[in-house]
């Protein structure tokens, strides 16, 4: 399939934490930049991580979700009271009479508030950068706007898309909402606010029905949904040696049928519809 006159050929940047390895949302960006390309638009990448060719990427390593910095934000914003990991807080005059204990889960400490605005500012740059250089004229962002594993990332984005009204395509695969990790946060404004963002230019897509009604439920947003699919018509490659002693190891003769359910169990992966099938 090639561009038409009316689908010009565009230049289309792909944006999220990594562009790396073979998680999910890296697998599933391939394919959609494959079906792109094969339309005639051009594929640009950034990321914290990538291994896009390099000519087609902008790597800002603080956009990737393992960056210390990043890593630090998280710690405080989903894990730890932030007066116990830092008395120094407790210490400012200014905020320690506002200081209670009973609530010290929900409370962000102030240098965090910083350190997420130096971060977010930082990688707007790069990301205006990135628009420049590769004249980028339609953003795809895998992720990055539904799960905060990088919430100055997310800020970033939605402060980007906000201020040029940059025609996005939000590809989401798990909302915040669903890990229960994140449930029990100090960031709830920024969750709000950019996870993801309603913003006139940006059009939401999502991997099932499920998840589109969760959206619709939480940020009050339509999606369209484009499911996760395999490419049936370019068969797996043949495996090799390290393979071969699988079925063994697991001891399993070779007339066995041998199921794989690659997720995680949750209940949104709808695993019982999986057994089903086998069955």
């Amino acid at each position: 399939m090639t561009a038409t006159s009316s689908t010009r050929p565009l230049n289309i940047g792909f944006v999220s934490t990594r562009f790396s390895g073979t998680d999910g949302v890296s697998l599933e960006a391939e394919k959609w930049a494959g079906e792109l390309e094969e339309m005639g638009h051009t594929c640009f990448y950034f990321s914290g991580e990538s291994d896009r060719p390099a000519e087609r990427s902008h790597v800002a390593p603080e956009a990737f979700f393992q960056h210390p910095a990043i890593a630090a934000i998280n710690d405080i914003a989903f894990e730890e009271p932030w007066g116990r990991q830092d008395l120094l807080e407790l210490l400012n005059t200014s905020i320690q009479g506002a200081y209670n204990e009973n609530f010290s889960q929900y409370i962000r400490p102030p240098r965090v508030t910083k350190r997420i605005r130096e971060l977010a500012d930082h990688l707007k740059q790069g990301l205006y950068a990135f628009v420049q250089a590769f004249e980028i004229e339609l953003f795809v962002i895998e992720n990055a706007l539904t799960i905060p594993m990088n919430i100055p990332l997310g800020l970033a984005i939605t402060e980007v898309i906000a201020e040029t009204g940059m025609p996005t395509i939000a590809h989401h695969h798990d909302f915040y909402w669903e890990r229960q990790r994140y449930l029990v946060n100090c960031v709830t404004d920024y969750l709000k606010a950019c996870f993801p963002p309603t913003l006139p230019s940006i059009q939401h897509v999502v991997i099932s029905s499920w998840a589109a009604r969760q959206l619709s439920l939480n940020a009050g947003v339509s999606a369209t949904v484009i499911p996760n699919v395999m490419d049936f018509d370019h068969p797996p490659e043949t495996p090799d040696g390290y393979l071969a002693p699988l079925r063994a190891d697991l001891g399993l003769s070779e007339d066995e049928l041998l199921i794989l359910q690659p997720t995680r169990v949750v209940q949104r992966k709808g695993l019982e519809h999986a057994i089903e099938l086998v069955k």
